[in-house]
């Protein structure tokens, strides 16, 4: 500006940026050459508190340091106009506070510095943590909902059967044999709730999709003859890698399987195939069953929505959470009475010599 002092220059310079809302520090390499208000009241509580001649690692965790430095260069290098942070830095008081951080260069006449805009997103951090523990509560109280009618059904015919023994005075075997099969309904649905309750020691290495097919359908071959059901794997004679927990993928098969052997006839089929496109191992489970009508599509894999009498609808949900944790998509396409086949995509691992499991 022309006609004005150096210092008068620096003192509007000074008054504009205490206006500013944000955290704002200027450098020179790590060191504080300038703090507005908002920064000293951000890091030391006290507006009035200079934070001139310290050094910003006072301020970010020894482990952050690393991510500072490199955008520090990457400025003062000229490799980069603005970078953004997101860490925690130590306030007055021994607090931690969320921050994000903006880096962009300033400079002047004899030395390259860089402006640091910090801000506080404790709110924000708060606001997710909140809305988490919302959709969590959520879960649980679906869930909660389910169980409670799923088990409370079999408990109710239980003890009705239980009575009626009580008052007749003797043992009717016919009672005691729907007795039997509603508690083996019961003990599914614990079963299939271990799942989301037991800790998961998973193990993700290169899997050959392959193997998972063939041990998976051999586990049904007894099942398949008892009800006159062909099995097929085509699986065009080259590995399927992904990366994954192997115990966890041959759940989804047999959940899979025996879905289309409970919605298939005598006499049907049953076809696992596998192929590879350049980034997917694309997996189909198809049946030659009653099929799904398509207005049911999009509730499948929601709890204890099922479209047989018996079912729980907790084998398809744990199905659908296990893709979804492997970065993979799963979808349905199905036509009544003539079959439903289940689509899957896992993102595609590079097979390493001796490293397949």
């Amino acid at each position: 500006m022309a006609g004005q002092s150096k210092d008068s220059v620096e003192l509007d310079f000074k008054q504009m940026m205490d206006r500013i809302m944000d955290a704002i520090l200027i450098l020179n390499d790590e060191k504080i050459v300038y703090s507005n208000k908002a920064a000293n009241q951000l890091l030391s509580f006290d507006e009035q508190a200079s934070l001139c001649g310290l050094s910003i690692g006072i301020f970010v965790n020894p482990s952050s340091m690393p991510l500072v430095r490199t955008a520090l260069d990457k400025i003062t290098f000229c490799h980069s106009d603005r970078e953004a942070i997101q860490l925690t830095i130590h306030a007055g008081n021994n607090l931690e506070i969320p921050a994000d951080l903006f880096l962009c260069p300033l400079h002047d006449e004899d030395r390259s510095l860089i402006q640091l805009t910090v801000r506080d997103i404790s709110e924000q951090k708060a606001a997710e943590e909140s809305f988490i523990q919302s959709e969590r509560l959520s879960v649980i109280g679906e869930l909660s909902a389910g169980i409670i009618h799923e088990i409370r059904n079999p408990l109710t015919s239980i003890k009705g059967f239980l009575q009626l023994m009580q008052s007749s005075g003797h043992l009717n075997r016919d009672y005691l044999t729907i007795m039997l099969r509603e508690i083996e309904q019961i003990e599914k649905i614990t079963t299939e709730l271990l799942y989301f309750t037991k800790q998961k020691n998973e193990q993700f290495t290169i899997i050959d999709m392959n193997r998972i097919a063939a041990e998976s359908l051999q586990l049904f071959e007894a099942h398949s003859k008892k009800q006159n059901i062909t099995l097929h794997l085509q699986l065009n004679h080259e590995p399927h890698c992904v990366k994954g927990d192997r115990t966890q993928l041959k759940q989804v098969f047999v959940n899979l399987i025996k879905n289309a052997f409970e919605a298939s006839p005598a006499n049907g089929e049953i076809t696992v195939r596998l192929a590879s496109s350049d980034q997917w191992i694309e997996v189909d489970v198809q049946d030659t069953g009653s099929g799904i009508p398509e207005h049911l599509f999009d509730h499948l894999g929601k709890s204890f929505f099922t479209t047989k009498v018996t079912g729980t609808g907790l084998g398809l949900m744990v199905t659908y959470t296990i893709v979804k944790h492997h970065k993979g998509i799963i979808s349905v396409s199905s036509e009544e009475n003539k079959g439903t086949t289940f689509h899957l995509r896992f993102p595609k691992a590079v097979a390493e010599k001796n490293n397949v499991d």
